[in-house]
């Protein structure tokens, strides 16, 4: 039991700096998403989880459509616009926890 004034630590402190930043995305090989961060961190990514789940991500099915990836909102995100304006996007934040293995998108769990 944690003591007065005491707070648990989130599972990403002392992990993982918030307020990530992507500079540069290659997604020249769907499922694959190479990130590099501001800080020069470099990470390839296999999104076919997400691909396979929900329709959200179905645009992303399309090999031609999901080479349209890039950094969105300043970098705070990977983002695809569809025909119609919408977004898909995800947070840079996370995405970074998930290069490192701190998070597991498939089990939605932290790791040791």
């Amino acid at each position: 039991m944690l003591g007065p004034g005491t707070k648990q630590r989130a599972p990403w402190e002392g992990r993982v700096e918030l307020g990530q930043r992507i500079v540069a995305v290659d997604a020249s090989q769907p499922p694959c998403v190479e990130l590099t961060f501001a800080d020069g961190y470099q990470a390839t990514l296999n999104f076919q989880h997400f691909l396979d789940v929900g329709k959200v991500f179905e645009p992303l099915r399309d090999a031609e459509f999901f080479k349209t990836a890039h950094p969105g909102s300043h970098g705070s995100s990977l983002e695809w616009v569809t025909a119609d304006g919408s977004e898909i996007d995800m947070c840079a934040d996370s995405l970074r926890m998930q290069a490192e293995g701190i998070w597991d998108p498939i089990t939605q769990e932290w790791k040791e």
